[in-house]
């Protein structure tokens, strides 16, 4: 009998010994996977935090501070190749005298250098006036002072004012430059230019004159565009050359010019889960993908990271919303490998008569910031929203 309880009552421990064992491990279990589940929380979290903190990185600046850090007036046009600060100054304080001390309506510069698109800068003229004058190109002086130019009318003012009467136009430069022009335009059909606005003319170029020759001496040559070795689309400094380009061409042929700005979202997120040497295949992928669905005109670049932009030239911002939805079509249509379904958000912006280059870009690139901003995986036009059901996630 004794031994029978000491039988049972060492079974009876080793149960709970067995017992005991088996909740330990099953306690360490739990605490194991709920280690498990917070340290992968954190990774999302901190990969989501990562993504909102780039987000916020690629917002351009407010309009005020950029404002506050430039000298450009959006009642001013600037285009060209190159954007020194000395030249960009002085063409329009140039302008705005010669405006003034001849009490013209508007007044234009120009500069045509061989193998380079022509510097044109006015002031108080609209895009299709400047397109008109432009198209005049520099006037051959044949040892003149001056010369006078009339104009049909057939090109509006801005806001849809009085079109151009008549102008005056004098050499901007001395040889062994291209003469260029500095020339002052009236809308009134009764103005009469005379030798004291040439005087007037000749005194405002003459004290300008010089910084403007030294400026132009040490411009460098138009870079050749080069290609993104990842992506094989142009890079970032060939984007910015074409981008002073094509609004120089946009300019004096009168054409409109569509500015397309894409990121690829998630980006941060992406590099994360997949690594970066898989996501340089996803970038890779999408490029292709844009290539197949831009038209022969267009051009595509690579801007950096998963950031692209396409210059259409000719084309305004539906051609670009019609752009972006080819592309996400055919990124809706099939997965990237590695990476699964891949999604871009867009911004647009169309060629103003106020724009230089910065301005474009920076209205653009605002789109953009509104589409990340309100869902991804669409398009917002400057000016104008397209976030669209059919646009929408």
């Amino acid at each position: 009998m004794t031994f029978a309880i000491f039988g049972a009552a060492v079974a009876l421990g080793l149960g709970c010994i067995f017992l005991f064992a088996l909740a330990l491990r099953r306690v360490l279990v739990r605490q194991e996977l709920v280690v498990e589940t917070m340290l992968r929380r954190y990774d999302d979290r901190l990969a989501e935090f990562a993504q909102t903190l780039n987000d916020a990185l690629s917002q351009p600046l407010p309009a005020r501070i950029l404002a506050a850090i430039g000298d450009g007036d959006p009642q001013h046009s600037l285009e060209g190749p190159e954007r020194e600060p000395l030249e960009h100054g002085e063409v329009l304080r140039l302008l705005e005298v010669a405006r003034a001390s001849t009490s013209s309506d508007a007044a234009i510069a120009m500069v045509a250098e061989p193998n380079r698109e022509p510097m044109l800068a006015t002031v108080g003229l609209s895009q299709a006036e400047a397109a008109q004058v432009g198209r005049l190109g520099v006037p051959d002086y044949r040892g003149a002072r001056a010369i006078q130019v009339s104009f049909s009318g057939e090109s509006e003012g801005p806001g849809g004012g009085a079109p151009l009467r008549a102008g005056l136009a004098v050499p901007l430069l001395e040889p062994p430059h291209d003469p260029g022009m500095l020339a002052v335009l009236t809308r009134s059909p009764d103005r009469r230019f005379d030798d004291p606005d040439i005087d007037s003319l000749e005194d405002v170029v003459s004290g300008t004159r010089p910084a403007l020759e030294s400026s132009f001496a040490l411009r460098e040559p138009d870079p050749v565009p080069e290609l993104d070795t990842l992506t094989e689309l142009y890079d970032r400094r060939a984007f910015q050359a074409l981008l002073d380009r094509e609004i120089a061409r946009a300019r004096l042929g009168g054409k409109p010019l569509a500015l397309l700005m894409l990121d690829v979202d998630r980006l941060t997120t992406l590099n994360a889960r997949i690594g970066h040497l898989a996501a340089d295949g996803v970038l890779a992928e999408i490029s292709a993908r844009l290539r197949e669905v831009a038209g022969r005109s267009d051009l595509s670049c690579r801007i950096g990271g998963g950031r692209f932009g396409v210059l259409m030239p000719a084309s305004d911002s539906h051609d670009a919303e019609h752009l972006f939805e080819r592309l996400r079509n055919v990124m809706h249509a099939r997965s990237v490998a590695d990476a699964g379904m891949v999604t871009l958000s867009g911004g647009a912006a169309e060629l103003l008569s106020s724009d230089d280059a910065a301005a474009l870009l920076g209205r653009a690139d605002a789109a953009l910031g509104l589409a990340k901003g309100s869902g991804r995986d669409r398009l917002v036009v400057a000016g104008r929203t397209i976030a669209r059901d059919r646009y929408g996630g």
